[in-house]
């Protein structure tokens, strides 16, 4: 009972404290992860009006931090004047259950919602490269999901929306497409901006690269423990370190060479097959909820 109590109480004072955590408009982009959410950040990051998290991508506040306390998020940004709003890019608050809810009670409804979504079966494949990359899972996509089923449970985007829409109205949601973003990269930023109400600026010629590209570790027990380590690093704040790091290329070493990306055509058709019986329905449900996705349609 007092666990309960004391749970009520933080979430009340958050309410209380809403809106004073930065003295600007503050966004947050929390569709899953494999739906061009790196290309975005590299985006945000080289207009330079957009205060994000200071020497990481994210802070994993919403899901597994939130009991670090609202300013162990705060001291994550450093907002300057020539910034128009603070967001940031998470990719995991997605499909947590309690992630709505938390966002709601520090920074209320009227936060901006950007939620990039990817065709279900493409992007659950293209997160099973990504996890057999870091050591996460391995063997073949069947053991894959049994041994993380969030690979199949973040792709079931209408059930994790509905989740969200509870605690926010539907013109707060804003979603885009990677599909749109690889098909007319213009239109997909005319559509974040708007989202975001930002001036229009198109992509330079220095983050027009690769999407989602995905590496292969030879070694699947050294990936697993240098994730470990760079998580362990992030979690104390230790972010220069990881940075570091990367600067002098021990990332390649682990994780390999970078390599294109799922697509849809290239998709064993064993494994096409396993996810679409895995996520039968999915576009049908979630369709009925924001309207159709032709592009998705089209993917196949």
């Amino acid at each position: 009972m007092k666990k309960e109590f004391d749970s009520h109480f933080f979430i009340v004072f958050l309410m209380f404290t809403a809106h004073r955590l930065f003295p600007l408009p503050y966004a947050l982009s929390m569709g899953p992860q494999r739906a061009g959410t790196s290309w975005l950040d590299r985006y945000l990051r080289v207009r330079r009006d957009v205060c994000l998290p200071h020497e990481v991508k994210e802070i994993f506040f919403f899901d597994r931090h939130h009991s670090r306390g609202a300013d162990f998020y705060a001291r994550h940004f450093k907002p300057e004047p020539h910034h128009r709003l603070v967001m940031e890019i998470s990719t995991t608050a997605f499909d947590h259950f309690d992630a709505p809810e938390r966002v709601a009670a520090l920074f209320g409804t009227s936060v901006r919602l950007l939620c990039p979504l990817r065709h279900p079966v493409v992007r659950s494949y293209s997160l099973y490269l990504h996890y057999l990359r870091y050591g996460i899972v391995s063997g073949s996509l069947s053991e894959a999901c049994a041994q993380n089923p969030q690979i199949l449970e973040s792709s079931r985007y209408c059930g994790h929306l509905e989740n969200w829409l509870r605690h926010f109205p539907r013109e707060a949601l804003n979603i885009v497409y990677q599909e749109d973003l690889e098909s007319n990269q213009e239109v997909f930023l005319k559509n974040v901006c708007n989202a975001l109400g930002l001036p229009f600026m198109p992509a330079p010629q220095e983050i027009n690269e690769r999407f989602n590209a995905t590496t292969y570790s030879r070694s699947g027990l050294l990936a697993r423990y240098a994730q470990r380590g760079a998580d362990w690093l992030r979690r104390h704040q230790l972010y220069s370190l990881v940075n570091i790091a990367k600067k002098a290329g021990l990332k390649r070493v682990i994780f390999g060479k970078e390599n294109p990306d799922a697509k849809a055509t290239i998709i064993n058709p064993l494994d096409r097959a396993y996810l679409e019986e895995k996520l039968d329905g999915e576009i049908a449900r979630l369709e009925s909820l924001i309207g159709p996705i032709p592009a998705w349609h089209m993917t196949f």
